[in-house]
């Protein structure tokens, strides 16, 4: 199963931070740590993707596409992990983001990976020897995307998958995606997919039902096998 993992490191890692250019240069992947989901990313993960898409690699707040604060100015490996080196962009939410870091509010760095190449050691850990990385955002401390989807009771919040689902189709309809679109909806579609797989698992209690339409399903393999051929 091929869904986006979301994997953070302490913004204490982060190098430095330089207020006037609006540069933040930091971890945003640490190597060789078990980390909350019982995986180990090791040293070399990340060179394949960044040779191919770190172009492509935005930063983002909050692992929302529609909130992206800045482009990487650098993106390497290095023994402790991923470095980064992001230029912020002077804009509303860009100065807010910095002013949040400052302040303490914004605690971590976090990658949005797919894993392509692993397997589980003795001790039964996931290694991750290989990912696909879609972006880095500047995240508030247990932040991720699946989160800011739920209601405060930890229910998926309905209206808001059709939300996303809807801006994902409007962007579709307008055609002449660009690779960077491309490559950014790629991993919104791969975010959907698991939310849906994870409406359709058996549960114990359903209190609030959920309806998903397998039109919507095929929708989203139709869009995302388009993605890959493209």
């Amino acid at each position: 199963m091929k869904n986006i993992l979301f994997k953070s490191a302490p913004m204490g890692e982060l190098i430095d931070m330089d207020d006037k250019a609006g540069i933040v240069k930091g971890y945003a992947s640490v190597f060789n740590n078990v980390d909350s989901d019982g995986d180990i990313i090791r040293k070399g993960a990340y060179l394949k993707t960044i040779s191919e898409n770190g172009s492509r690699v935005k930063y983002l707040y909050q692992h929302d596409m529609d909130k992206p604060i800045g482009k990487m100015r650098m993106l390497e490996e290095d023994q402790k992990g991923l470095m980064f080196e992001a230029e912020i962009a002077k804009t509303t939410l860009g100065n807010d983001v910095m002013e949040l870091v400052r302040a303490g509010v914004i605690t971590e760095n976090s990658v949005g990976i797919m894993p392509i190449r692993k397997e589980m050691n003795a001790e039964s850990k996931r290694e991750i020897y290989e990912v696909k990385l879609f972006e880095v955002s500047a995240v508030t401390l247990a932040a991720n995307d699946e989160a800011k989807i739920m209601d405060h009771k930890g229910n998926y919040d309905p209206s808001k998958v059709a939300d996303r689902f809807d801006k994902i189709a409007k962007l579709l309809r307008k055609g002449n995606i660009s690779d960077d679109l491309g490559f950014a909806l790629e991993s919104e579609i791969y975010k959907l997919k698991g939310i849906f797989q994870t409406f359709t698992l058996p549960t114990v209690e359903v209190t609030e039902p959920i309806e998903v339409k397998n039109d919507e399903l095929e929708f989203l393999n139709n869009v995302y096998n388009n993605l890959k051929i493209n």
